[in-house]
């Protein structure tokens, strides 16, 4: 997979979450089986920024664990079990994102 999938994973109330799963790609554009997950913006009700950003792209960036959208990772390798860095999904959540991961490959 190279491009990010836009998912919505429901939870056990009947109630949707909706992600964002991006992949994280060699410089090659080769998929490493790592995927970085966030939540959208429609689920923190976030606003859409109307005005020029006042930094530069060459900034740093934003490391993940101070990112409040970040979710965790999931290690999806082409043989091997996965595995999931994080705390923040179910292992509902989790076992959604892999079968939206294999119907991917």
């Amino acid at each position: 997979m190279k491009n990010p999938v836009y998912v919505d994973l429901k939870h056990a109330d009947g109630s949707l979450r909706n992600i964002i799963i991006e992949p994280v790609l060699q410089h090659d554009l080769a998929d490493t089986g790592v995927y970085k997950i966030y939540k959208t913006s429609i689920d923190n009700e976030s606003r859409l920024f109307t005005e020029e950003m006042e930094i530069d792209g060459d900034g740093p960036t934003l490391a993940d664990e101070d990112n409040p959208d970040y979710l965790g990772t999931v290690y999806f390798p082409q043989s091997g079990p996965w595995h999931y860095e994080g705390d923040l999904l179910s292992n509902g959540e989790q076992q959604q994102i892999i079968s939206i991961l294999q119907q991917k490959a």
